[in-house]
């Protein structure tokens, strides 16, 4: 069963599946969309939360012995599953197949995986989570159609933004959806209820120096010092290394996937405009492109979970100083640190 990003809140009301397959590469509809779905779980009794990191060795026994044990503080469990990537491999492919066929409906599965590409929705494990679970394929929004989504998320937020306002912070956060929802956050807290172009202005001239997005640009530079910068500004500006993670992952993943498609002779213009680049970060694309191949950012793409590891504890290490190796490694100026 598929469902839509949009409807999802009407998909739950009409009753919850037993599991749910969010993919896609906008790190914030896929991080809303998980709250929703335990939100709802959390008021038909599922008060348990078990979290797996599927990666390279994962034991699959360890899912189907939380979903098959008793709880001695819930009768119902929520289970999920986090993939680093679409291809689940042969061990994950069964384990999936295997889950979907013996479903417990005192167990929740959500399942969150990066976008999955043609091939992998015509595997037997995504047809079989198609019959057995409900889909939510996230996509990025069109350029053209931000503006409209930062309008009403501003109302929702009970902003009423000017039309040069929407705009200009659309221009300013270049369709970084999770970057656009923090900005508005702040302008919630700290904004009048009428929020103009100064309003906006004011809100990203105080992040300018230090915002993730920025992050982003200095590292595409390949600007070592200005990165450094701002990793520290935003350390030191209290912001969770979770969402700077997320930004460095989104465009890690964007540029392998470019990458892919150069090495495979796409022209690089046809390769950009594919992808959404902006016009004003194409030339920021492109010198990225060029340093580092498709099998570099792939390597970086897989170290991503290793600094995830270290965020969410799961692995030692300090997450600031990961997150600054791996931005370093991004630039191609250094050797990606090994594990």
């Amino acid at each position: 069963m598929r469902i839509k990003y949009d409807y999802l809140e009407n998909e739950l009301k009409k009753g919850l599946k037993p599991a749910y397959l969010v993919t896609g590469d906008e790190p914030l509809q896929q991080m809303e969309a998980c709250d929703a779905i335990r939100r709802v779980a959390r008021t038909q009794g599922f008060t348990e939360r078990e979290v797996f990191h599927v990666e390279r060795g994962f034991d699959w026994g360890q899912l189907f012995l939380s979903a098959n044990s008793m709880s001695l503080f819930a009768e119902k469990k929520i289970l999920e599953l986090r993939f680093n990537s679409a291809k689940p491999g042969d061990a994950g492919s069964k384990g999936l197949i295997e889950y979907c066929q013996n479903m417990n409906e005192d167990k929740l599965l959500i399942i969150t995986m990066p976008k999955i590409d043609g091939a992998g929705q015509r595997s037997k494990w995504f047809k079989q989570l198609d019959q057995s679970a409900a889909i939510m394929q996230l996509w990025p929004l069109e350029i053209n159609q931000l503006p409209g989504w930062i309008s009403n998320r501003m109302r929702s937020k009970s902003l009423r933004p000017s039309r040069d306002a929407v705009l200009l912070l659309a221009e300013k956060v270049e369709g970084n959806m999770l970057a656009a929802a923090q900005e508005i956050d702040k302008l919630a807290i700290n904004a009048p209820a009428e929020v103009g172009v100064e309003d906006i202005m004011d809100a990203v001239e105080d992040a300018a120096k230090f915002d993730v997005f920025k992050l982003v640009d200095a590292i595409l530079m390949a600007e070592m010092k200005r990165t450094t910068r701002i990793i520290l500004g935003l350390k030191a500006a209290g912001e969770e290394p979770i969402y700077v993670l997320w930004a460095l992952t989104r465009e890690i993943r964007s540029m392998t996937s470019m990458a892919f498609a150069r090495q495979k002779g796409e022209v690089i213009g046809s390769v950009l405009k594919k992808h959404g680049v902006w016009d004003k970060r194409a030339a920021l694309v492109k010198n990225a492109l060029f340093r580092l191949n498709e099998k570099q950012w792939s390597l970086l793409l897989q170290r991503v979970l290793i600094v995830d590891q270290v965020i969410k504890g799961v692995k030692k290490g300090n997450a600031w100083d990961e997150l600054l190796d791996l931005s370093f490694a991004m630039t191609g100026k250094t050797l990606l640190k090994t594990v």
